[in-house]
């Protein structure tokens, strides 16, 4: 975008020797911040135009992936116990696996929230709580016994989230 506001000036100053120069400088600079503002919106326009464009060429695309995907995901739910103990499968055109995905359930009702805090606070779990709002942090209670934050009420669900990656070579060989 366009400056706005207060500019710094570079090291080389204009001699201006009247305020009505320094007024009439102010005046051009204000001019060549409203023409660059225009180019800026001419290139956001065209931008938003290609965007667009690149949007409507790749939606069909976009929705074999996911139709693709979909088909993958199921094949290898219904063949999981092929994988033995490894969670990945590595094959000639990409890799396919699940990995562990912890989701943290707080309550929306904000006394409820309130009393979390209090109680993380009471138990030494300082890590948790950020101190700006204070708000829970759900990372740092990803780091503690699931057990031991069940048991302060706070809902925790493990899953499985299935993965794919196709594989991209290029041309330097990886060693």
């Amino acid at each position: 975008m366009g400056q706005k506001g207060r500019l710094k000036p570079t090291k080389q100053l204009p001699t201006l020797s009247s305020w009505d120069e320094v007024d009439l400088a102010l005046k051009a600079i204000g001019t060549l911040q409203r023409s660059v503002e225009a180019i800026e919106s001419v290139m956001q326009e065209e931008i938003d135009a290609a965007k667009l464009k690149a949007k409507e060429a790749a939606d069909p695309a976009l929705a074999k992936i996911a139709a693709i995907s979909r088909q993958v995901q199921d094949y290898a739910e219904l063949h999981r116990d092929d994988l033995v103990s490894k969670k990945t499968k590595p094959l000639i055109f990409g890799v396919i696996g699940w990995r562990k995905s912890t989701k943290v359930k707080l309550p929306k009702d904000k006394t409820r929230l309130a009393d979390i805090i209090d109680l993380l606070r009471r138990v030494g779990w300082h890590d948790c709580v950020t101190q700006a709002d204070p708000t829970v942090n759900k990372e740092a209670l990803r780091l503690h016994d699931f057990a031991e934050v069940k048991k302060l009420g706070i809902d925790v669900s493990i899953e499985d989230v299935f993965w794919l990656e196709p594989a991209r070579d290029d041309l330097a060989k990886k060693e």
